[in-house]
C-alpha cells in the first residue's frame, strides 16, 4: 500500500508569514497536531506543531520570585516558531516503510510532497482509518482494481 493511498489531501498548509493566533485556530479547527508550513510556490519549508505554538503562551507562575522567571518573548508569526528540519514522504512511498520511520522518529504527521509540492499529509489517524475499513469496502475496491486489467469475474476476492 502506497503513502497516496491513505494520505489526507488537499493538505491543510500555512505559510511562514500566518500568525501564530492564525495557526492555532486552523489546528483548533481541524484537529491537527501539526501544519506544512509553505512558500509562496507551495514547497515545503517547515511545520508547525501544537507545542512550537504554545510556547510562552501562558503566563509563568506567580509564585515563582521574578528574577528566577526565564525571559519571554511571544512568537507572532509561524516563521518565529516552526521546525525548518523537516520530515517529509512521498505519494508513492509504502507505508510500512513510513510506520517504521514514524516509530522511530516520533513524529505524529508527515507532509507528503510531489515535485516539490505539498501535496498531503499522513497521520497515523489516516493509516487506523485505512485498518479499520470495512472489508467489503475493500473488497469492492480490489475488484475495481482488479476490472481495469482483466475481466471482474476471474478473480474470488475475500478480505479478513
Amino acid at each position: 500500500m502506497h503513502v497516496r493511498e491513505v494520505m489526507s489531501e488537499p493538505a491543510v498548509v500555512v505559510t511562514p508569514d500566518t500568525s501564530v493566533k492564525r495557526a492555532a485556530t486552523v489546528l483548533d479547527e481541524h484537529g491537527f497536531t501539526c501544519l506544512p508550513v509553505v512558500d509562496g510556490d507551495g514547497a515545503l519549508v517547515g511545520v508547525v506543531s501544537e507545542a512550537d505554538l504554545l510556547a510562552d503562551r501562558f503566563p509563568p507562575d506567580p509564585r515563582i520570585p521574578v528574577a528566577e522567571r526565564p525571559a519571554r518573548t511571544a512568537a507572532v508569526v509561524v516563521a518565529d516558531v516552526m521546525s525548518r528540519q523537516v520530515l517529509a514522504t512521498a505519494p508513492e512511498q509504502e507505508v510500512a516503510s513510513l510506520l517504521a520511520v514514524l516509530g522511530t522518529s516520533g513524529h505524529r504527521a508527515v507532509p507528503v510532497v510531489e515535485a516539490q509540492r505539498v501535496v498531503g499529509v499522513v497521520t497515523y489517524r489516516d493509516l487506523l482509518h485505512a485498518v479499520a475499513r470495512d472489508d467489503a469496502l475493500i473488497a469492492a475496491d480490489v475488484r475495481r482494481r482488479l476490472a481495469v486489467h482483466d475481466r471482474p469475474d476471474r478473480w474470488a476476492i475475500s478480505v479478513v
